[in-house]
């Protein structure tokens, strides 16, 4: 079994497939070439002809068993209105997360306007997925990305699950070090390069997420996530087999700390459901 934790389908580059339902059978595609069984679509801060609304996603992936939506939150508009909405979202049950995405947008996730999410969170026991580290626009300001931020809220909010997206590429050690402290934090490994892996920095990025697994030392941490189109899902493939990581850190990895954090009730290989 394998799960995508971290995959999108927005329009990145004119390369990309110019309607949405095209994108979702190009990810269906690389589902199935590359054996993964199911994977969570993460929708943006913003709403626009190449950036599909929660709603939308919802709508186009109906009832496949195989994929999962994840709300993103537009925090410097989060209004009453915006709040009614993702309640209504997640009132039906089908929304297996909330996404932020400070850095992209010019907020901290300590500021106040930030807490409805979190309560909202707690409220239908979702977890608040956080982009962190470095971002695929240059215009941002990855000051609010910081890793550390995040041992704030998730003292603040021990009732409420939080994932390190990135895992703070580059501040990994930071990651690392809140992931450890906090029993109500984990890490996705998506969205380290563009395209393919390149040997050089493959090399570095597998340094790096294997002190992590090592200082952690937590089988039930870390989850595989590929922030497909970004990244190729079968070049992410290859690095996470490259990994130097226990057989139990591995099947944690590959699917069974997703499907817990994120409540899928999916089965592995072995017949096992979570």
């Amino acid at each position: 079994m394998i799960i995508d934790c971290h995959t999108h389908l927005n329009r990145y580059a004119m390369s990309d497939p110019p309607t949405l339902r095209e994108r979702y059978a190009r990810l269906k595609g690389e589902m199935d070439a590359n054996g993964v069984g199911y994977a969570l679509v993460l929708s943006s801060y913003v709403v626009n002809q190449e950036r599909p609304s929660a709603q939308e996603l919802l709508e186009l992936v109906d009832d496949n068993p195989r994929m999962g939506i994840v709300a993103g939150v537009d925090v410097p508009r989060l209004g009453a209105d915006q709040v009614g909405y993702l309640r209504g979202l997640l009132r039906g049950g089908k929304i297996r997360a909330l996404k932020l995405y400070p850095g992209y947008q010019p907020f901290f996730l300590t500021d106040r306007e930030v807490h409805p999410v979190y309560h909202l969170a707690a409220e239908f026991g979702v977890p608040v997925m956080i982009h962190t580290g470095d971002t695929y626009n240059p215009a941002a300001r990855i000051k609010h990305a910081h890793p550390l931020q995040i041992d704030d809220v998730a003292v603040d909010f021990r009732d409420v699950t939080f994932v390190i997206c990135h895992l703070g590429n580059p501040w990994f050690t930071d990651a690392m070090q809140v992931i450890y402290k906090n029993e109500n934090v984990f890490g996705d490994i998506s969205g380290f390069t563009l395209g393919e892996f390149q040997p050089r920095y493959e090399r570095l990025a597998l340094g790096k997420v294997n002190e992590t697994a090592a200082f952690i030392n937590d089988p039930g941490k870390l989850m595989f996530g590929t922030d497909w189109p970004i990244s190729d899902i079968a070049s992410y493939l290859r690095f996470a087999e490259r990994l130097e990581i226990t057989p139990e850190e591995r099947e944690g990895l590959m699917w069974r700390n997703a499907a817990h954090v994120f409540r899928l009730g999916v089965e592995g290989a072995d017949g096992r459901r979570i």
